[in-house]
Parts: C-alpha cells; sequence; structure tokens
C-alpha cells in the first residue's frame, strides 16, 4: 500500500498520506493546516543492493521522463518503471503482475484495471 507525499501550499509543510489501494488519494488534506491546496511530490526511496547493482537504480532514477511520468500518475511510466525495477532485481513477474503492466502500458488507468482485476466477490459480484 502506497504512501504519497504531497507540499501544501499553505503552510509548506510536507504531508504523507497512506492509502489502503493502489489509487491515490481522491482529496487529500494537508494534516498540519486543513488545507486542499496540496502538490503531489516524488518521494524518494532507498534500495540496498551490492554496489554492483547501484548504477542499474541510478540509471533508473535518473531518467526524467520516466519520473516526470511517475509524478503525473502516467500508467505508461508506471508500467516502465515497474518492468526496469524486475529486470534490475532479477525478479520473476507473476502472470497477474504481468497482465497489470500490459493493461498500464495501453494507457489504462492503474484504479480501474486493479478493479478489473480484484475477484468477483471482492468486487460485489455473486
Amino acid at each position: 500500500m502506497p504512501i504519497y507525499e504531497y507540499r501544501c501550499n499553505s503552510c509548506r509543510r510536507r504531508v504523507e498520506v497512506f492509502v489502503q489501494g493502489f489509487s491515490s488519494p481522491p482529496n487529500p488534506t494537508c494534516t498540519q493546516c486543513g488545507s486542499k491546496n496540496l502538490d503531489r511530490i516524488f518521494s524518494r526511496f532507498a534500495v540496498r543492493r551490492s554496489k554492483s547493482d547501484k548504477s542499474v537504480y541510478d540509471d533508473i532514477l535518473s531518467d526524467s521522463k520516466l519520473t516526470r511520468g511517475l509524478m503525473h500518475n502516467d500508467p505508461r511510466a508506471l508500467a516502465e518503471w515497474s518492468r526496469k525495477m524486475s529486470r534490475a532485481a532479477d525478479e520473476d513477474i507473476t502472470p497477474e503482475t504481468e497482465e497489470l503492466v500490459d493493461r498500464m502500458e495501453a494507457g489504462e488507468d492503474i484504479s480501474e484495471v486493479m478493479e478489473a482485476i480484484k475477484p468477483p466477490e471482492l468486487r460485489g459480484e455473486d
């Protein structure tokens, strides 16, 4: 479950919003001053790998086009990032994840994709 970070345009503080799901919060509110005038910021994270893998992650994180896409919630950028991270970590992608990534590469909104791949009982269907 992601934690989204925002910069409040009223009090200029950084605000973290924990989301239970895979879509960004619809109307985040500043926890300090209550303002809804927030800008999403790209969160930094640490990856602990051997030094030989450092250049792989640096290449991914230094791709300004990719990071701009991620900041603008572009599903194609998220798909590209997912594939690059999986390759860099030498991880196999499950068939479910492959379907999700393929649909994001086609430009489908992540929240719609996640809803569509839920089991029927979790979608409220019988």
